[in-house]
């Protein structure tokens, strides 16, 4: 009986090719995945800026469609559909990146930020103040603060995952970390401070639990497409998901202390 290789249901590739005969071509994996691009798009809809053109994004959403077609190693240990949302996404990603409109000397002055707070919690071991930002910047408060403003935490950031194995809609109060606009203004420090230490925490976890907090968080996959990358069940997904935000949990406790 012959597998169908490409099919949603297949744990993973077999070791034949889609150029081999009886696979499908392109035209027919295009054709086949083009509703997936669509889902990706109106997925990331919700958080893309106003000046992003959808109908602009479909189109790059078809590149990165075309690109997983083309690219998709038949070794790897994952199925296509999860392979493909990835590279889709990854696309529109690119795309909103080079939509950015940071004038070049702004962008210099982010990283110079970013270098500067690197340097001063190591030499304070804690997260800098902003007048002590400020002061190794060379700029007044408020121009560093006005400078912060153009890096800020977009996204609620919450560290749950039901015990099914879905996520919850709503974030943790406890566990979130909230864009500025969204938290009373004596408690903005904190939530800097908080989410300073939970980046740097983050790249200590081992290389599959950093991989799925990336994914979830910050590329915003759900843990069924996750897990669909990786050929596992949604369950182990997060049952990483689980270990790892045990470990920034405790991380920033301790911090804390």
């Amino acid at each position: 009986m012959k597998t169908d290789i490409f099919t949603d249901s297949a744990p993973s590739f077999s070791s034949a090719t889609p150029t081999r005969l009886g696979q499908p071509t392109e035209a027919e994996l295009a054709s086949r995945y083009y509703p997936l691009v669509g889902q990706v798009v109106n997925r990331m809809r919700t958080n893309l800026p106003p000046s992003a053109d959808l109908e602009e994004l479909h189109s790059i959403g078809v590149y990165g469609l075309m690109s997983a077609i083309r690219r998709y190693d038949v070794e790897q240990d994952a199925t296509f559909r999860g392979y493909a949302a990835m590279r889709i996404r990854g696309a529109i990603l690119d795309e909103l990146r080079k939509m950015d409109t940071l004038p070049r000397t702004r962008r210099a002055k982010v990283r110079e930020m970013n270098k500067v707070l690197e340097k001063l919690e190591q030499e304070l071991g804690r997260a800098p103040k902003d007048e002590e930002m400020a002061k190794e910047m060379g700029l007044s408060t408020g121009d560093f603060h006005k400078l912060r403003e153009q890096i800020k935490p977009k996204t609620i950031i919450s560290l749950d995952c039901g015990g099914n194995g879905d996520e919850t809609d709503d974030p943790s109060l406890h566990d979130a970390i909230a864009d500025e606009r969204h938290v009373p203004c004596h408690e903005k420090m904190e939530s800097r401070e908080t989410f300073s230490i939970l980046g740097q925490q983050i790249e200590t976890l081992p290389e599959r639990q950093r991989q799925v907090i990336s994914m979830y968080y910050f590329d915003e996959m759900r843990l069924a497409e996750i897990a669909e990358v990786f050929g596992v069940t949604e369950a182990r997904i997060c049952q990483i998901h689980t270990q790892a935000v045990g470990q920034l949990k405790k991380k920033l406790v301790q911090a804390a202390a």
